[in-house]
């Protein structure tokens, strides 16, 4: 029931997340019981597992594939699909995140109903473009294990006239989805019931979601059209390995009028991390970030969008962590990282100011597991830190399996079991909580619809002609030049008024103009530079926040978030 501009997503495989929290049994490490499982400390004693989600504030947990997969889908030597990004059953849970064997079914239930109890509702990512059979398989060429579909129903797959399936997945099995009332849209639709109406899941993440569209004249409107999941948030991961990144579903015959339907921003993300390097430059791109506009401007698209379809991250599972993005540089220019000049304070500053830019933005915030203390997965080296879809070892090898999963230690600023971790890692989870609570209490950064701009300051206290609307004060330096920008948020009865002051240059800057969007004072809730302790002011009795004065500075890379009483 949570409404869709209300989500504050998290990412999470089940096996990573808890198999290295030394205070669950090992036998339930890496398992859906074991992420159920309350009560859990990390080795420092703060809260973890299941009730660090509840901690943190998220509203929505969003399960990496937990549909039945082959795991013997690599060529690496000793190594297995740890994602799981293969399914070969639509209608069974993975067996190996089972505590014991047969009990998959009513554990997944269980940790379903674990996550209700706590207020957060479940998202499964689904793969449907593509099956964990016939991988790279030629027509008429038996697969080395055939699961159930490609020997007696070959016609599943998109064909490409040359004696090969369509490879738009970067699997080389695409499903084909084409036609009208198609085998294949009935199998992904009885799929899709099970899971909602029996498992009680919330919502689907769609993997490439373009290939589900292809060649159907309805797109996917199959999907969002069926009663059985009429509830059930849809998010769309917009294109596929062919290209056709930006403009999906901003264009007929998607279109952003299917109000069911939300989106991944890839841009968001690139444009986010060019922010933090002081490479973005483009003051219109980042209020189009702020806005939560991630449909194509000046098209139909835009205008009959909401924030919330935009489903926005700056990092995921398929690349670099957060810290990583910080401590490698980005050798192809794929992925816009930086190593930050081997400056560990600026790793830091620059880490809380994408979380705090994520967080205070319109649209879905989408979090990856431990990017909110400084989850790293640098041991794998730079390139399988990029990609560590298969860091998992079929000997048990734990210096492969620990890749990819969570060291809990980095919650409590010890790095010391986490090659290249950081120690700030209490700092920024501390952060993080403190964004998402301001997030949650006030309405101004989860806006169902967009706002009207308001240019004047207001005039009075408590003027209601800017209620809810937004304004943009500072805008210097010119054009070319690093952003430095403060985002009126006004209020609406009962909230304060809200000033966000993004600053993307290296140097310090000062707002000069407090007083004149505000008679009254202006509190300083949260700035970005300063260190665990100082950085976020308590909250609800925010009025006791020290005041900015008639003229606010901001550090260089950093944020800061101010507010002003109506009353």
């Amino acid at each position: 029931n949570v409404r869709p501009e209300d989500l504050i997503v998290y990412e999470l495989h089940v096996q990573d997340y808890t198999a290295q929290l030394q205070d669950l049994p090992p036998a339930l490490r890496g398992t859906y019981v074991g992420l159920a499982q309350g009560g859990l400390k990390t080795p420092g004693g703060l809260t973890a597992g299941i009730d660090h989600l509840a901690e943190l504030g998220v509203t929505a947990v969003e399960l990496m594939p937990v549909m039945q997969y082959d795991k013997e889908t690599t060529t690496a030597a000793g190594r297995v699909n740890h994602w799981g990004y293969m399914t070969t059953n639509f209608f069974a849970p993975e067996t190996r995140y089972a505590s014991h064997p047969g009990e998959e079914v009513i554990e997944l239930k269980r940790l379903v109903q674990a996550f209700h109890h706590r207020g957060i509702a479940v998202f499964m990512d689904v793969v449907y473009n593509h099956t964990g059979e016939a991988s790279w398989v030629q027509h008429g060429r038996l697969a080395d294990k055939c699961y159930n579909l490609c020997d007696d129903i070959p016609e599943i797959y998109r064909g490409t006239g040359t004696g090969f399936f369509a490879n738009a997945s970067g699997t080389g099995n695409d499903i084909d989805f084409s036609g009208g009332d198609r085998f294949t849209k009935h199998l992904v639709l009885d799929s899709l019931a099970l899971w909602h109406t029996v498992y009680g899941v919330d919502g689907f993440r769609f993997d490439l979601a373009r290939i589900l569209a292809d060649g159907s004249t309805d797109a996917a409107g199959w999907v969002s059209a069926d009663p059985r999941f009429a509830r059930a948030h849809l998010h769309a991961e917009p294109w596929d390995l062919e290209g056709q990144w930006w403009n999906f579903m901003d264009s007929p015959p998607w279109g952003w009028r299917n109000n069911r339907w939300a989106k991944w921003i890839g841009k968001y993300r690139d444009g986010a991390r060019l922010f933090s390097k002081s490479d973005l430059r483009d003051p219109g791109m980042l209020k189009r970030l702020i806005e939560g506009r991630g449909a194509v401007p000046g098209t139909d698209a835009a205008a009959s969008s909401k924030p919330w379809r935009s489903i926005n991250f700056v990092a995921i599972h398929d690349g670099y962590t957060l810290r990583d993005c910080m401590f490698f540089n980005d050798t192809d220019g794929s992925q816009n990282c930086w190593d930050s000049g081997g400056d560990e304070d600026l790793r830091r500053r620059r880490e809380k100011l994408l979380l705090g830019l994520l967080l205070t933005s319109n649209g879905v915030p989408l979090l990856q597991q431990g990017d909110e203390f400084g989850r790293t997965k640098s041991a794998a080296g730079q390139d399988g830190a990029k990609n560590s879809w298969d860091w998992e070892s079929t000997s048990g090898e734990a210096s492969v399996n620990a890749v990819n999963w969570i060291d809990w230690g980095l919650k409590d600023g010890n790095a010391e079991g986490s090659r290249n971790g950081p120690s700030y890692g209490r700092e920024l989870s501390e952060w993080a909580r403190g964004l998402i609570a301001l997030r949650r209490r006030w309405t101004q950064f989860r806006q169902a619809d967009f706002v009207e701009y308001a240019p004047a300051p207001r005039a009075t206290p408590g003027d209601p002609a800017n209620d809810g609307r937004l304004s943009y004060s500072w805008e210097g330096p010119a054009a070319g030049s690093p952003s430095q920008l403060a985002v009126i948020r006004w209020g609406r009865p009962g909230e304060p008024d809200l000033m966000v002051i993004y600053n993307e240059s290296w140097s310090p800057f000062s707002v000069t103009n407090l007083g004149d969007w505000s008679p009254r004072p202006w509190k300083v809730l949260a700035r970005s530079w300063l260190p665990r302790g100082n950085d976020f002011c308590g909250m609800p009795d925010w009025r006791a926040c020290p005041d900015a004065g008639p003229t606010f500075t901001v550090d260089g890379r950093a944020m800061a978030i101010l507010a002003s009483s109506r009353d």
